[in-house]
Parts: structure tokens; sequence; C-alpha cells
């Protein structure tokens, strides 16, 4: 198939069985106003145009991008200069993320503007590129990734107990929003590129896996560092009240202004970056950068598309869904819903199928990647449908799913293998998606909305960090049972070697 009908094709799969299940539902238990039904068909087909040119795009310009830029950084001599580049491109692609910036969004429209979403963006930015650069010394000097990790969440449980618990929520979900379309190419060239490094200096002990996974706990890291200095508790509320008489075309098309420019603004400091390497170290040819600037141009208008219709009928629909939801007496189908929400992302993700891949081949096969898939969509599922659970009772908090789930994946990460450690933390930021940020999140919102003990601010985020837990439990206790199956094979065949020699005398 055609690559630009591929791309499509995965949208569209992506898409549409959110659309239908809206459709399923307006139509019986949780009717839409007109408006945010028609706003909502609407940004799904923006969304259903822009996304394939924007990552169309992304495989034009942003990955060679990330690729020519990290080869060129990893070839200077001096540390501090790479730790210094590693730091600046972790910086810039994340502040060109969209899934940061439609979480952004949502944080100041739900806070009323307590937290804005501007300050949020450069935050998490400096934190990821922070991580980053602590993500290429773990590589380049070969530190076990467990033990790094250990003492990373050391410091954000310590952060987590000084910061407000509002921001322990948002902290969690800006760590999975870090990892998308634009950020991964880039973060992914830089870990290869590193390993390779130090496999060429005879260290054939290194991985490339888990720079995503240090990177996103930057993120985690300065959103605590805000809370704790924040002197004030965040409260919120929401307008799920659509306009009367209002133009639903006319009310998605006025998102585009807004959009375009910060569209711009994330996307210029990435290619400002490369003319500024290709300048000083690239050389590349005019046919290279004619094609770079043509791919760039791809990806901002797909973007602006894409957030035209995330931002102007999306993530309104998905609140009231969950608003109407939470209001019937039947509080189970709020919970059902959730779960059916997430198990229909997960397979619709392209870096979920990617991750599958990855674990498949590096198992021989004796992990499917079928397997993998099938166990990620009903872990999301329940991931979501916890998410629900604790919007409903009052007494479960965020830290109380949070905490023991770490706590296990840090313990299982000193029982497994070192490429299952690296592939399980990178898998969090994978799994938590566009559809997670742009219709998971929203719907928990709309319900906390409606629920009088629920906190739109606690409850109406967290959905994202658990989505991102789920995975990294799946992939390590994969990792476990693998571990399991080869020492049983090894034990089989040791006793097969020890029968054949036995009966040789």
């Amino acid at each position: 198939m055609h690559p630009v009908l591929e791309k499509f094709k995965e949208i569209f799969i992506s898409v549409i069985p959110i659309v239908a299940i809206v459709l399923l539902l307006h139509f019986t238990i949780a009717p839409l106003e007109q408006v945010v039904l028609a706003k909502f068909l609407i940004g799904a087909l923006f969304i259903l145009l822009g996304m394939p040119i924007f990552l169309i795009g992304v495989d034009i310009s942003i990955t060679p991008i990330g690729e020519r830029i990290s080869s060129s950084l990893l070839s200077i001599s001096r540390l501090w200069k790479i730790l210094l580049g590693g730091l600046v491109i972790g910086f810039l692609v994340t502040v060109a993320e969209p899934d940061l910036h439609i979480l952004g969004r949502q944080v100041t429209e739900v806070t009323a503007g307590g937290i804005n979403s501007g300050l949020l963006v450069m935050l998490v930015s400096m934190g990821v590129g922070l991580l980053v650069a602590v993500a290429l010394v773990r590589v380049l000097k070969i530190i076990p990734l467990n033990k790094l990790m250990t003492i990373i969440y050391i410091i954000i449980f310590i952060l987590a107990f000084f910061s407000d618990s509002e921001f322990l929520a948002i902290a969690f979900d800006a760590a999975g929003s870090t990892t998308g379309s634009i950020s991964v190419p880039f973060l992914l060239a830089l870990s290869v590129g590193a390993s390779n490094l130090t496999r060429s200096k005879g260290n054939e002990e290194t991985d490339s896996f888990g720079m995503l996974g240090i990177a996103s706990t930057g993120a985690i890291i300065a959103v605590l560092l805000q809370g704790a200095f924040s002197n004030t508790g965040l409260t919120g509320t929401l307008d799920l009240d659509a306009s009367v008489g209002e133009n639903a075309f006319a009310s998605v098309l006025s998102q585009v202004v807004t959009v375009s420019f910060e569209s711009f603004l994330s996307l210029a400091p990435v290619l400002v970056l490369f003319f500024v390497v290709n300048f000083l170290r690239l050389k590349e040819s005019k046919k290279t950068i004619r094609t770079i600037i043509i791919g760039t141009m791809y990806t901002y208008v797909g973007l602006v598309l894409f957030l035209t219709g995330v931002n102007g009928g999306f993530i309104d629909a998905s609140r009231q869904v969950g608003f109407q939801l939470a209001s019937l007496e039947m509080e189970w189908v709020l919970v059902l819903m959730g779960v059916v929400f997430g198990i229909v992302t997960i397979p619709a993700e392209p870096s979920v199928h990617v991750l599958t891949n990855q674990i498949e081949n590096e198992t021989a096969g004796a992990i499917k990647g079928n397997t993998v898939l099938v166990a990620l969509s009903l872990g999301v599922g329940l991931a979501v449908g916890l998410s629900m659970l604790r919007i409903l009772i009052p007494g479960l908090q965020l830290w109380h799913i949070l905490l023991p789930g770490m706590i296990l994946v840090i313990f299982l990460s000193y029982f497994i293998s070192d490429i299952f450690v690296g592939i399980a933390y990178d898998s969090g930021g994978v799994a938590a998606g566009t559809m997670t940020a742009t219709f998971l999140l929203p719907y928990a919102q709309g319900a906390a909305e409606y629920m009088p003990n629920a906190n739109v601010v606690t409850d109406g985020f967290g959905v994202i960090a658990i989505v991102a837990l789920i995975p990294l439990l799946t992939v390590e206790l994969l990792g476990f049972i693998y571990k399991l199956t080869i020492r049983r094979q090894n034990k089989k065949a040791a006793k097969q070697i020890q029968t054949i020699g036995e009966s040789d005398l």
C-alpha cells in the first residue's frame, strides 16, 4: 500500500471506532446537544484530514532532522557539549509536541487559568531536556537503567510529598504527553546513536531502550517542583453548555487563527535548530534542504488541521459524554464505557505496533506481538476503568494506584533482563497516545464535573498517568515470564544432554 494511503488508513482506524461509539451513545443513553455533536463530527473530519498529513510531514522532515542532528551531536568528542546539545534538543522537541499543547490547554481551561498553559509547556520542556542529558550520560557511561530509575523515582516520591496534591495528576499526565510524533524520532535517534557509539568502543552490554522513559520523568519533576512552590490550591470547573444558535462549522473554524500561531511557534525552533546545525556542521545539499522544508510545511498544515479539530469539537464532545454517563443512575456504565474506550484506542496507535514488533523480535518469537497487543489493550481498558472508579469513589486517590504500581515496576526491574526494563519504560509514553489526550482525558473531566464528591482538577486528570503505568507493568511481567520460560528451556536442554551422556556410557 502507498505510504500516504497507509497513513490515512492508520488514522481512520484510530478515529472511527471512537466516532461510532459516541454516535451509538448519542442515539441511546447519552444524547449530546446538537451543536456539540455537529462540532464533534466536524472536528473528527479535521482530524482525519490533518493527522495523516502531519505524520507524512514528520516522516519527510522531523525524523530526518532528528537523525542528522543526533548524528552530528554524537560526533562531538567533548562530553559536556553532547549533554548540552541533548538538553537543547530535548527542550525544543518537547515544546513542539502536539499532545503536550493539548494537555496544556485543558489544564488552563479546567483550572480557570490557575495554571498557564504556556508556562506549563516551558517547564515540562525544560525538565525533559535536563533528563535527556541524564539519559545520554546513562548510555555513554553504561549505568544500569533499573538503578537510575530507582533513584529518579525516589526523587519523584519525595517531591510529590511536598507538592500540592492538585499538581500530582497533572504532573504524571504531562509525562505521558511528552512522547509523541515529534519528540520520539529525535529521542530515539539520540538513544540509538549513543548506544552504537558505546558499542563501537567495546561495550556490548549497552542498549538503546529507556531514553523515552527517562526523558518523560523530567516532566513529572518539573510540574511537581511547580506544585511545591505554589502557594494556593487549585480549583476549577467546566462550562459544558453549548451556546444557543451557535454555528458549529464557524465555531470549529474560529480555532484556526490561534492554532496556526501556536503551531508556528512550536515548529519554528526545530527548523531553526536544523538550519543552525546544518550551517555549522551538516552542510546538506540544496535538494535535501528543499525536501525538509516541504516536509515541514506538510507537518505544519497537518498540525493546524489536527489541533483545530481537537480544540474545536473533539474535547467538548468527550467531556459531555463523560458528564452524561456520570449522570445516569447506573454508575457502572461510566466505568464500562471507560474500559471500552481504553481497549479500542490501543490497537489504533501506530507506535504500539512498533513496540509489539520490538518485543517479538527481541524474544525471538517467544512472546508474540499479538499477545502483547491484547495484553496492552486489556491493560489500558483496565486503566481507564480504574480512572472512572477513582472519580466515583471519593476515598480512592491517584497515589493509591500510582504508588504501589511504581513500587512494583521498580521491584520487577531487578528480576528481568535490561532490554525488557528499557522497553517497559519506553512503552508507557507509547501507549499514552494522541487519542488518550484528546478523548479519554476529557471524558474523565466531564465525569468529574458531574460527580458531587469529585474535584475536576484532582480527579479530572490522571488518566494518562494510569494509562502509561499499565504498559510498564505489562511489559515487565512479560519479561519475567520470558525469563522463566528461557530458564525452563535451559534446564530441559541440560537434562536432555545429561541423559544422552549417560546413555552413551
